[in-house]
């Protein structure tokens, strides 16, 4: 064909980038067992995590200007921890070790990019379901996403991000699936046949702080007012006999030291959070408890003029639950909770049950440890670890710090270390640690040495012990100034200070990646390029910089030097649909259908129903003729929600060219009302139907498609003279 029909090549589709993330429930195991009901004698478990959610910002943990009665209410007919201890305050290792009771050194997650669960390790959900439960779980946040591996052992897995609006993302932390769907799923789920576990993510309290309808105040606490909401509205499909578990991967530092969100310290914002477990039936007891919150120094330090929406003033409620206990406890107990509630052991991995503090038993405590090596993958700084035990709280970096938190809960004034002596000094950090640094970035010596050779990448310049670094305690004015010069987007003043920061700390990670999305931004790609290839000197399996890298050559048409990068990315997660996706259109925009195939067809086993990889595989298979295949892919990237606004344009031409002329027709009928400004659909159809001697049904798409001013293309032309006689 040519003139206007020719826009139904292959060449077209490969200028088109606007294609979409699935909506819809994704599964982890799709075999037929979940239609026969399970036998089980335990009661329904539902655990909910709220993501960034202080434990001092719910009004059961003193917070007068709270609004959760919801979450209030299950305090009231359960337990309630005043001192629950997170293992890191990071999204991804948190949530692994409440779902395999392991401290991080030992489930290997340490960021929340560049690790992924050994399959290896077993989950709480491969329990349960090795017990008889349906099993499922439904996230909202994508450094959640199955590609790093928590869907072990679940029935049913949600996690519907879009493809493209992960490749669109600039941090992990922007995908976010609202908690009003995550809920509606997990309700679904609830309602089948059969004892379930459900695990139930809500992001809604992470930043950025979204308007609720009613709230007016501060909006942390109005995001957590809306999660209540949410919660109250999944409750309304569980049991009174459910064990009912609500806490958090971390909190927030709302300036607390410096520190406006969470990562970098291990300060009580940010590794406290609340611990609320509702056991089956609820708590029989005659008064709730009530236990005053303990007082001390400020620690806040928000600088003059940043959120002045946010109410800091402290606390002067009382904790109030059925039963508050005192006990610090771990994440890492969680599991093992919720097995001894089920009869199936008290230990799971490092974790203990906590029933006994539960129902009022004897309990012999332990310290609880969390730690943070967000500032050495991150800025190259040291790692930060913390250890609480018989009320003190010591904190390791360059120096250590101990803390008394009867007088002092918010760390605001070391006590001298030789009062912490006795009963109360700390155990050895060994017992949480592992000898071997962790990486992100395990790379193969081959793998190194094939991308020196290109010319891709200088050999890994990082050396040096992690705890040589600078302590990031010390470098919140560096920090600062980061976020400022981030904040004035692409811009040649932002450019100098960023460089500036490099000079101070040529480890650091974000601000390298920083400097990539200004240079870019300024239209100097060929800059950004080398200052993500830095990174990738420092680290070179992060994920954000070999993404960035491979759409930036991509912009400098050097479609083979980003394919390396894309494959770099399959093996350095190859459960991860990115790198597959990536290689693809790098190929698709080289005009190599075949390659594309071969591409999709790896992405594909990863990620069967990814609406992209099939969009691809349906243009690449119409270009190689096989035009019956075409059309399933194309059909089921539609079916498993393509925002590709031209697909049923390709539809229409792949029907067409399989011999299915009425299929076609309805096809390109669909993209015509699709995009009604679009002339290719009907010009497609109106031709066909005149190959086909239809000119009866062509006359009208014709009549149109003059009136339109289209009637000088050589093939309208041609079908309009011959079927309307003009």
């Amino acid at each position: 064909m040519s003139g206007l029909l020719s826009a139904l090549g292959f060449a077209v589709f490969v200028g088109c980038g606007s294609v979409d993330p699935k909506h819809g429930t994704g599964t982890a195991d799709d075999g037929g067992e979940l239609s026969q009901p399970r036998r089980v004698s335990g009661p329904d478990v539902v655990l909910i995590t709220i993501d960034t959610l202080r434990a001092d910002r719910l009004g059961a943990y003193g917070d007068d200007r709270a609004r959760t009665p919801v979450i209030d209410e299950l305090a009231a007919k359960g337990a309630l921890f005043k001192e629950a201890i997170s293992t890191t305050p990071l999204t991804l290792p948190s949530h692994a070790s409440l779902l395999t009771g392991l401290y991080p050194a030992r489930h290997g997650l340490r960021d929340n990019g560049g690790f992924r669960l050994d399959g290896a390790i077993e989950t709480l959900a491969e329990r349960m379901s090795e017990s008889g439960y349906r099993t499922g779980g439904f996230v909202s946040a994508y450094v959640l996403d199955t590609a790093w591996g928590l869907d072990q052992g679940f029935d049913e897995y949600r996690a519907p991000f879009h493809p493209a609006d992960v490749s669109n993302a600039a941090s992990f932390g922007e995908l976010e699936i609202p908690g009003a769907e995550t809920v509606n799923a997990a309700r679904a789920f609830l309602r089948e046949a059969g004892a379930a576990f459900v695990w139930v993510h809500l992001f809604e309290p992470h930043l950025p702080w979204a308007e609720h309808p009613g709230w007016s105040g501060d909006p942390y606490r109005g995001e957590i007012a809306y999660t209540d909401g949410l919660v109250g509205r999944l409750l309304q499909d569980v049991s009174e006999d459910a064990l009912v578990i609500v806490t958090s991967d971390h909190g927030e530092g709302l300036w607390e030291h410096g520190e406006r969100e969470h990562g970098l310290l291990v300060h009580r914002a940010t590794t406290r959070v609340p611990l609320i477990i509702r056991p089956p039936g609820g708590l029989e007891i005659e008064h709730l408890t009530r236990v005053p919150v303990e007082t001390g120094p400020s620690a806040v330090q928000r600088p003059q003029g940043a959120d002045p929406g946010l109410d800091l003033e402290p606390n002067t409620g009382f904790y109030t639950a059925a039963r508050v206990i005192e006990t610090a406890v771990s994440g890492v107990d969680v599991a093992a909770t919720v097995l001894d509630y089920l009869g199936s052991g008290d230990t799971f991995g490092d974790g203990r049950s906590l029933k006994p503090l539960i129902d009022g038993q004897p309990f012999e405590a332990q310290p609880v440890f969390a730690e943070s090596w967000f500032p050495w993958f991150h800025h190259g700084w040291r790692p930060l670890r913390v250890l609480q035990w018989q009320g003190k709280r010591w904190r390791f970096g360059e120096t250590t710090e101990v803390f008394s938190l009867d007088v002092d809960p918010n760390e605001a004034l070391p006590i001298d270390a030789s009062k912490a002596q006795g009963d109360a000094s700390p155990p050895s950090l060994e017992a949480f640690e592992s000898t071997d640094r962790p990486r992100p970035d395990r790379i193969t010596t081959a793998e190194i040495e094939r991308l020196v050779a290109l010319g891709y990448v200088a050999p890994v310049s990082r050396s040096g012990d992690a705890f040589d670094g600078p302590d990031p305690r010390d470098k919140m004015t560096w920090l600062s100034d980061l976020h400022r010069f981030q904040t004035m987007g692409a811009t040649e003043a932002a450019v100098d200070g960023l460089e500036g920061l490099i000079a101070q700390d040529p480890t650091a990670v974000d601000a390298r990646i920083a400097l990539a999305n200004a240079l870019r931004g300024l239209g100097r790609v060929e800059a950004a390029v080398q200052a993500t290839k830095e990174v990738l000197s420092l680290q070179p399996r992060h994920t954000m910089a070999l993404s960035n890298v491979v759409v930036m050559l991509r912009e400098l048409e050097l479609y083979d030097q980003a394919i390396e990068y894309a494959r770099v990315m399959q093996a350095a997660n190859p459960q991860d649909p990115r790198g597959f996706r990536n290689e693809a259109i790098l190929h698709a925009d080289a005009l190599r259908p075949t390659d594309v195939a071969e591409s999709v067809a790896k992405g594909l086993r990863v990620s069967p129903d990814d609406p992209f990889l099939l969009y691809l595989n349906g243009l690449a298979l119409t270009e190689l003729g096989r035009y019956a295949e075409a059309v399933d892919a194309l059909r089921a990237a539609q079916a498993n929600g393509s925002r590709a606004k031209d697909i049923w344009v390709y539809i229409g031409h792949a029907e067409e060219r399989a011999g299915r002329i009425d299929a076609a027709k309805s096809a390109y009928d669909r993209a015509i009302r699709e995009l009604p400004d679009d002339p290719r659909p009907e010009a497609a159809l109106a031709w066909m139907l005149y190959s086909a001697e239809r000119c009866a049904e062509a006359a009208g798409y014709l009549e149109n498609l003059v009136r339109r001013g289209f009637g000088a293309d050589a093939k309208i032309r041609e079908a309009a003279r011959a079927c309307l006689g003009q």
